[in-house]
Order: C-alpha cells, then sequence, then structure tokens
C-alpha cells in the first residue's frame, strides 16, 4: 500500500502543486493538500497538524517564497517533531534552514516526468543520506525550447512593433520565462494577434523602408511560430516551471459526479446588493436541485459568501460553520480568516454550478471537485469581459502607433504645409477623445465600479469610439488629398491605404467579433456588471 502524503508549500508554486498532485493521485498516493482536503467549518489549523500527523510522508517544496512562510515553517516543525519523514522538492535553489540541512530532496527544476519517477523510488527506498542540493540555473528542455522559440517570435515581430503594444509584451518574455514571472493571458494575446498584425501590416504597408524587413515572410513564420510557442507555454513544463501568472489558473478538477437528486441542504448566502446578478444565478441553480435557500444563517448548513470589490469580508465565523466564499471577481482580500479557508473560483464564469449543487451534501468531495486556492496574482475575468477588455486596449495602441508610419512616410514634406499645424491640433484632439473614452470605459468594465459600470455605456462609448475613428481617418483623407495638391505627387499607395483604413478597418472586425462572442456568453456578460441599488428602490 502506498504511503499517505501531506504536501507543504507556498502558494506562489501552485502550478507545480496541481500537477504533482494530479501525477501523485494517478499514481495511487493518497495526499491531503489543503485546497482540497480542508473542510469548511472546521478550525484551519486542527485539520493540517492532523494532516501531518496522520501522513507517513511530508513533501516540503522549496523556493524563495516558502523558507520565509511561516505557515510553511510551522508546518515543517510539525513534521520534525512527529519525526515524520520529509523529502524537499527544490522548486528554486535557497539556503536551506539549518533543522532542514538532513532532509532528503529531489532537485525538481529539470524534466518534471523524470523527476517524479526519481521521487517515487525514493518513496519506496529506506530513507537516504542526502547531499548538498546542487545551485546554479538549472531547468528542463521543454524550457530551453520555449525560452529559443521566444527569441524566434520576437525577431519576427520586428515588423509589427509599430504597434506598441507587440513589443511591450514580446520583447521582455525570454526574460520573463527565464524569471518564471510570464503574464500568461496578455503573451497569449499578442501570439493570437501576431499574425493577425502582420498580415494587416504586410497589406496596408507592404515592407517598411526603414527596416527593409519582407514583411509576407514574417507572416508565413507567424502563422507557425507564434502557434508553437502557445503551445509550449501552455505545456505541463512550462506550468511546473512558472509561478501562478505564468500559466492559466486551473478551476477544477474535470469531474463530474452523476448525481440526479442529491439530499437537501439548507443554504444562507451572503452578498453585496451589486453582486444581485450572480448571487440569483447561484440561488436559481442551488434551489433547481432541491437545495432551500434559508435567510438566517442559524438554520444553514452550508453558507455562501459571494466575493467581489462590492464584499470582501464575511460576517459569519468560519471555523463554527461550513462557509464556501464564492470569487467572482479579482479583489484585495484583507480578511485573514478568508485566506485561511478554501474557495469557489467562479471568475471564469458559474459553469461548474451544477457540481456545486451535486455535491452540495458531501463538502469534501465538493472541494475535491471545484476548491480552489484562494489567492493568485493572474487578474481573470470571465472570457466575453476579457476579450472586450483586450478589444478596447488594442484599439487605444493602434490609434496611437498609427502615426509611426504616417510620420515616417511624409516626415518634413507635410510639415511644410499651410495648415500642418491645424491637421495636427485636429487630430490630437481626436485621439485624445478615443483615448479618454477608451480608458473610462475599460476602467470601468474591469472593476466593475462607477457609473460607467453598465452594458449601455459600453455599447454606446463603444459605438462612439468607432464614429470618432472614423471622423479621424475622413481627416486624414482630405490632408493627403492636399498634400498631393501642394506637391503634385502622388503619396505611397501602401501607406495611403494603412492611414485611412488600418483602424476603421480593425475596428469592424474586432466590433464582428466581439458581438457574436457576447451572444454566445451572453449571461455571463449581463451578470459581470453591478446591480444598480437606485433600481430596487
Amino acid at each position: 500500500m502506498n504511503p499517505s502524503i501531506f504536501i507543504s508549500y507556498s502558494r506562489r508554486e501552485v502550478p507545480f502543486i496541481d500537477t504533482l498532485l494530479d501525477a501523485l493521485e494517478d499514481k495511487g498516493f493518497p495526499v491531503w493538500v489543503d485546497y482540497q482536503s480542508l473542510v469548511p467549518g472546521r478550525p484551519w489549523l486542527d485539520q493540517i497538524l492532523s494532516g501531518i500527523d496522520t501522513a507517513d510522508l511530508v513533501l516540503l517544496v522549496i523556493s524563495k517564497a516558502s523558507v520565509v512562510s511561516k505557515n510553511v515553517e510551522m508546518e515543517y516543525q510539525r513534521a520534525l517533531e512527529k519525526k515524520k519523514r520529509i523529502i524537499l522538492l527544490i522548486f528554486e535553489t535557497v539556503p536551506l534552514p539549518a533543522s532542514l540541512h538532513s532532509c532528503e530532496w529531489i532537485d525538481f527544476r529539470g524534466s518534471f516526468n523524470r523527476k517524479l519517477k526519481q521521487l517515487i523510488e525514493q518513496i519506496n527506498l529506506p530513507k537516504q543520506q542526502p547531499l548538498a542540493p546542487q545551485s546554479g540555473f538549472k531547468t528542463s528542455f521543454i524550457v530551453w525550447l520555449t525560452l529559443i522559440i521566444s527569441v524566434i517570435v520576437l525577431v519576427i515581430s520586428i515588423p509589427a512593433w509599430w504597434t506598441i503594444f507587440i513589443p511591450a509584451v514580446l520583447v521582455p518574455l525570454p526574460y520573463h520565462i527565464v524569471k518564471r514571472d510570464v503574464h500568461y493571458y496578455r503573451a497569449r494575446f499578442a501570439l493570437l494577434t501576431l499574425p493577425i498584425i502582420l498580415l494587416l501590416s504586410w497589406i496596408f504597408f507592404r515592407s517598411y523602408e526603414f527596416t527593409n524587413v519582407p514583411i509576407q515572410y514574417c507572416v508565413i513564420a507567424s502563422l507557425f511560430i507564434a502557434p508553437l510557442l502557445l503551445v509550449l507555454l501552455s505545456s505541463k513544463g512550462m506550468r511546473v516551471w512558472g509561478k501562478p501568472g505564468s500559466s492559466a489558473p486551473r478551476f477544477a478538477n474535470p469531474y463530474h459526479p452523476d448525481i440526479r437528486q442529491p439530499e437537501a441542504v439548507p443554504f444562507f448566502i451572503e452578498y453585496a446588493p451589486e453582486d444581485l446578478n450572480y448571487a440569483n444565478t447561484i440561488i436559481n441553480g442551488l434551489t433547481s436541485y432541491g437545495h432551500p435557500q434559508v435567510t438566517d444563517v442559524e438554520q444553514a448548513k452550508v453558507s455562501f459568501a459571494i466575493i467581489s470589490h462590492y464584499k470582501n469580508t464575511i460576517s459569519i465565523n468560519v471555523e463554527e460553520r461550513a462557509v464556501f466564499p464564492i470569487l467572482v471577481q479579482d479583489t484585495v482580500i484583507e480578511d485573514k480568516n478568508l485566506l485561511r479557508i478554501q474557495w469557489i473560483d467562479f471568475r471564469r464564469g458559474l459553469r461548474n454550478l451544477k457540481n456545486l449543487a451535486k455535491l452540495l451534501p458531501e463538502p469534501a468531495k465538493l472541494m475535491k471537485s471545484i476548491g480552489s486556492v484562494p489567492v493568485s496574482n493572474q487578474v481573470v475575468y470571465p472570457r466575453v469581459i476579457q476579450m472586450i477588455d483586450y478589444f478596447l486596449t488594442l484599439l487605444a495602441f493602434f490609434t496611437v502607433s498609427i502615426w509611426i508610419p504616417l510620420c515616417v512616410e511624409f516626415g518634413r514634406k507635410f510639415l511644410e504645409l499651410d495648415y500642418a499645424v491645424l491637421f495636427i491640433i485636429l487630430n490630437m484632439i481626436l485621439t485624445a477623445i478615443i483615448l479618454t473614452i477608451i480608458f473610462f470605459s475599460r476602467r470601468a468594465l474591469i472593476q466593475r465600479q462607477g457609473r460607467l459600470s453598465s452594458l449601455g455605456w459600453l455599447i454606446g462609448s463603444t459605438l462612439f469610439v468607432g464614429f470618432v475613428s472614423l471622423l479621424q481617418a475622413l481627416v486624414i483623407l482630405f490632408s493627403i488629398i492636399g498634400f498631393v495638391q501642394v506637391n503634385g505627387v502622388k503619396p505611397p499607395g501602401d501607406m495611403r491605404g494603412s492611414v485611412l483604413m488600418f483602424l476603421p478597418l480593425s475596428y469592424t472586425l474586432g466590433i464582428i467579433l466581439i458581438g457574436f462572442f457576447s451572444l454566445l456568453n451572453l449571461g455571463d456578460l449581463l451578470r459581470w456588471f453591478p446591480k444598480r441599488q437606485e433600481q430596487d428602490k
């Protein structure tokens, strides 16, 4: 029979822990890890100490964060006190506390599968006398490959650097890979849009004379290299290498319970008035499976608290009652009681609501199915909100960066026109209007706060941005006509097309995609915007 395992770690190593947990459970090891094993309504410290006391083996993940964590120190000190066998898993090389010098260790900075096999072999052998862990930079083949491909992508993205957004994300990407600190969602968006931006640049600009780079070759290369890098960044090897922000968070285990009619469990739900849309959906989902809602927490067997910008604390005693915080929006959590219990992560949407309803009578299985780590430095929205956010961000970058190729092509000759100053002032005003509207619209969208955080404002402001962009294109058209008349020559055809069409075309394509995706995810979109309190009066 395989020994039972307790895993002690810092939450900055969550992607590594997720992968390790799955691998050990697949091999038949019973594993205790807090975010799947802590049961609500019981003192969290008692459960942790009990988990250590009953485990045959403690796996301690060593990293810069874990060696300074008071909670981790408490756990390994308890394991030493109980004379438990401890195996150190080296995530990062750091000086070890003196009390851990005699512990066994496995350096997990190399191939995960190979190190996992070595760990399992070591678990099944008697305790060994360790040597000092190796220092220096060490990683797996997949990380080296990702690093090399990221440099290649950086090179082929040069014709798209005029957008500002592409170099801002892709130029520092190799460095961030080495530092284990990739912003996964930004990198993913940049890689998905890179072939499109290069293709549009080729159509409108043909090639940049100041770099003499044939864009068509970069377009072709990006169709293969950008998706390859995206696959590598999403791979298990990069997931176990990076910090939480370097990979997509795992929101639930792929477990679908075959329960049609669960035992009825009275529940109480605590939420801010602005989160009423989320609360109603959750209430309807639970009551549809026979769970009655109660208005008095004393009558409830299970309580929920919806956590967002509007409410990041709870009034229920978490050590006396079974409480499940439901995270629907990233926010700063200052309540330490909230950080010590397990969460349900619905930031991506409420698609696991059925599992919540089916497993409500069995809290341990519930956390096994949809429990998640309480905090992460990865900002997450519902997919439709994330798409709108990226669309607005990219549109803002295009509004500014479109003037880079224009200035390169026309240069000083354009400034010699009599109306050049008027043209510059007018376009600066139009650009400022677009950027201002996008700034306030995006801030209201992602923060879910303020009077501008509404679907009506989002639609109206986005349409107005399109109108101003078209007006700006007309101003440029008349300016180019004046340039031709004064100089008696034709401006470059490619640049004429780019200035007039790039921004309006990008806007039109984005609106079509956003509109289609919004219809497919209408529930997530409508729930996201806060309920106005005055509407309830």
